[in-house]
């Protein structure tokens, strides 16, 4: 289904203050940059949270560009694919936008936020162009430490059958990673555990650390080294890999039993029309798709519910749990509610 063009008028950006979220156990403020895009009738809202130590920019660096913005007309052409359409109406500001990626996914979310209303969509039937809308399990992150094996027992009796734990925690030894892992096995039997490194582990050290955790039910570990990891006796996704193009499309050109099992899409930090093409190109080559938020604000996290409905297969169980940081009440349930529309947040 295509739609109209529209053209739409970018107004100056809201500053708000959210507070601050606990990531890695330190407590991290966020600034939100909030958005409108407007076309008659519709209006588009989008919103940038750079989250400090993970965000490739920050808030002022967001607001400088959207400020410098203000005032534009962005047009979203009618035809083409939805990835294809949203760059289209961002080209003529690529280049200052590849400076403030949270800028330019707070105008991706108000140009699917417009575009799904004027066609009287819900956001996951925009991205999905047609697609049959898929379901989504919903894994959980636990804390990383002695709480973890509580709080996966209370995520098994909802229904989760995921559960992701942080590795290779510096000053955690071995054997205590161990017996964190054994313990939340016991508190939670027969949920697999999702296993993130965030690429710590030394690539000579890996094949044996993950050996001797594999036995806790792991299901896959996300990043376990800095680049290609040497063979594993676990799956392994990419999840930090995806920010360069290039690595991207290297572990693209690997051979396939070497290749991740499956890539990690990070909407806020990567893009929503770049999300779309790598999902294409991960489908293509058989590689399983997870989608996270990035403790986005509540436009965000809604954007990338969205993209998990809308992908070209079915994800493995995202890590779309409602965090601390949201303003809204969103149900924490093992799977996402159907999408709702039109538009991208669902009406309160």
């Amino acid at each position: 289904m295509n739609a109209a063009s529209l053209r739409l008028r970018l107004g100056a950006p809201e500053r708000v203050d959210c507070g601050a979220v606990v990531v890695r156990g330190t407590a991290r403020p966020r600034i939100a940059l909030r958005i409108a895009l407007a076309a008659g009738a519709v209006r588009g809202r989008g919103e940038a949270l750079p989250l400090p130590g993970f965000s490739h920019d920050d808030a002022d660096g967001v607001e400088d560009t959207l400020t410098t913005l203000a005032g534009v007309e962005l047009h979203l052409p009618g035809e083409g694919s939805p990835a294809a359409r949203l760059d289209a109406a961002l080209a003529p500001h690529a280049a200052r936008l590849e400076r403030t990626p949270s800028a330019r996914f707070a105008l991706e979310c108000a140009l699917l936020d417009a575009a799904a209303q004027a066609e009287s969509r819900s956001a996951a039937e925009w991205l999905a162009d047609g697609r049959t809308l898929q379901p989504v399990a919903v894994s959980v992150l636990l804390p990383d430490d002695e709480r973890a094996p509580a709080v996966a027992a209370a995520a098994a009796a909802r229904g989760h059958r995921v559960l992701k734990l942080k590795i290779a925690i510096p000053g955690r030894s071995d054997a205590d990673e161990g017996a964190l892992l054994a313990a939340v096995q016991a508190a939670a039997p027969g949920v697999r555990l999702r296993l993130d490194a965030n690429g710590a582990l030394v690539p000579g050290e890996a094949p044996a650390r993950l050996a001797a955790l594999a036995r806790h039910g792991v299901e896959l570990v996300e990043e376990p080294c800095l680049g290609v990891p040497p063979p594993l006796p676990l799956p392994w996704a990419a999840d930090e890999s995806l920010a360069d193009p290039a690595r991207a499309a290297a572990l693209l050109a690997l051979p396939a039993d070497r290749r991740p099992a499956a890539w990690v899409l990070k909407p806020a930090l990567l893009g929503l029309a770049r999300c779309l093409t790598l999902a294409d190109a991960a489908a293509a080559a058989g590689i399983g798709l997870i989608v996270t938020h990035a403790f986005d604000g509540d436009t965000g996290f809604a954007a990338a519910c969205a993209l998990a409905q809308a992908l070209p297969l079915a994800p493995r169980p995202c890590g779309l749990e409602p965090h601390a940081g949201l303003e809204r009440d969103w149900p924490a349930a093992a799977w996402l509610p159907p999408a709702a529309g039109p538009g991208l947040l669902p009406p309160v």
